[in-house]
């Protein structure tokens, strides 16, 4: 049996590909170079079943492949990196669906179209009429359920060294390649394209035979003979016709990020809080590189304790601005100013002071009064926001959020996932708030069990500290 292959393009590449060569056994191919000098790999162009990118910046991983391989993945980090986030989509990657046009916004010059099983997708042009019936493709998946599926008209066939479209007539060649490999490919491609289909020759084309390059190009042709018939015979309703790629966006919170660069250490030598650094910012990336060369031929754990420090001078000395970026999975992350930060030790004090009564203060029933302010205490890699409402410097309530361990990011912010559990305090008595969100995520295996019992176990915690009128409501695993 053929092992399934797997590229990696991602600030955690070495760990990852220890992790799934040694447990899962799929084989690396389409190599970086600085992998093929870590695992002593021979540079393969061969066609990949998995791929691994970077999402938000670092903060995660998607994966895309077919939906055993991606499986199998997705449970070995749940396993070996229980604090990973998972979310998998309903619909898929290329699958190509009846739609049905159900609303055109002409100003933003797109269509929504209705793809079935109460599933909607975004389809750029406005040249359509409502109730219109097209055959639509996925083309891009985004990472928060709010945001609709991207889809297109124009289907294409992935294969293993080619892509055909349908209804058309041109041969393309990746620009990823020498100009002498593209001139090659490009006239090979000119002598086997299909009529009445567009062939694309991808960068693992160069490595295959004419005879591999044939048949693949030859059952991409039945898959399009196959969406006709479906087309022709089906009834129409909105729903698939040809599955695609299942796709897993996986967030990595700040205890992922440490037991990653743990993993990468065992392989080479990393500098300590790498992939925080790797994370934090597409500038601090090459500093992070530079700083690691240097490592072995000074204290490493002095080098990332000062670069550390360094950067928290630059975007969260006292008396800076605070601001939040607050995801909640089902949508986009919400960023807005928390407030003017001061230090207490390692403890991060952030104040607000209100200036109008206009509104009313969330969770508390209690109108703003102009002079109220806020005290929220938090500290990196906290599983809690603990904030405090005082009015003429009296306590008029307090609110402990519970959420992923608290990131530090570039430009003042912080980073973390609402977890849907809240406790309230007024008037000496404690509300628990439970929005069902964790026992949905864990149902729907976006949480590993550790991760629902350990979030459980925090939120009875802060209950008995906010009884105990602790000042400070911060727990760290």
């Amino acid at each position: 049996m053929v092992s399934p292959t797997f590229r990696v393009r991602s600030i955690y590449d070495i760990a990852l590909i220890k992790l799934i060569s040694e447990n899962l056994k799929y084989n690396l191919v389409q190599t970086l170079p600085e992998q093929v000098d870590v695992f002593k790999l021979e540079d393969k162009l061969d066609p990949y079943d998995l791929e691994i990118q970077d999402i938000l910046g670092g903060y995660g991983i998607s994966i895309e492949g077919e939906e055993e391989y991606v499986s199998s993945l997705t449970a070995l980090l749940h396993k070996k990196i229980p604090d990973s986030i998972v979310l998998q989509h309903p619909v898929q990657l290329h699958a190509v669906y009846n739609g049905k046009v159900i609303h055109i916004n002409n100003e933003k010059n797109l269509s929504v179209i209705d793809i079935g099983e109460n599933v909607n997708a975004i389809l750029f042009g406005s040249n359509f009429h409502k109730g219109q019936k097209v055959v639509v493709q996925i083309k891009q998946l985004n990472i928060f359920e709010d945001q609709l599926p991207v889809c297109s008209t124009i289907i294409h066939f992935p294969g293993q060294s080619v892509i055909l479209e349908r209804d058309a007539n041109f041969v393309r060649v990746s620009r990823k390649l020498p100009k002498n490999d593209r001139d090659k490919l490009f006239t090979l491609g000119k002598n086997l394209r299909p009529r009445d289909h567009g062939l694309i020759m991808r960068t693992s084309a160069t490595k295959a035979s004419q005879e591999a390059i044939q048949a693949d190009i030859d059952q991409l042709v039945q898959r399009a003979e196959e969406l006709d018939l479906l087309i022709s015979g089906s009834s129409y309703g909105p729903g698939i016709l040809q599955p695609g790629q299942t796709v897993v966006h996986i967030l990595f919170v700040k205890a992922a990020k440490e037991k990653l660069t743990a993993i990468r250490n065992e392989v080479i030598p990393s500098l300590p809080l790498y992939h925080w650094f790797m994370s934090y910012s597409p500038e601090l990336k090459l500093t992070t590189q530079f700083a690691e060369k240097i490592a072995s031929k000074i204290d490493g754990d002095k080098l990332a304790e000062t670069l550390k420090q360094l950067i928290l001078e630059k975007d969260f000395s006292e008396n800076s601005i605070v601001y939040l970026q607050e995801y909640n999975l089902t949508s986009p992350p919400q960023e807005r100013i928390l407030g003017q930060l001061s230090w207490l030790d390692d403890t991060l004090n952030i104040r607000r002071s209100f200036r109008s009564s206009r509104g009313t203060h969330h969770n508390l029933d209690a109108d703003i009064k102009q002079g109220d302010t806020s005290s929220t205490l938090v500290k990196e890699g906290s599983w809690s926001v603990h904030t405090k409402i005082l009015r003429e410097e009296k306590i008029l309530g307090e609110i402990v959020k519970i959420v992923t361990p608290i990131d530090l990011c570039d430009g003042g912010k912080l980073r973390y996932i609402d977890l849907g559990l809240n406790l309230i305090k007024k008037d000496d008595k404690i509300q628990e708030i439970d929005s069902g969100v964790i026992t949905q995520l864990f149902e729907r295996n976006i949480i590993s069990s550790q991760l629902k019992d350990d979030i459980y176990s925090i939120f009875q915690d802060c209950k008995k500290q906010l009884a105990e009128n602790k000042e400070q409501i911060i727990i760290i695993k």
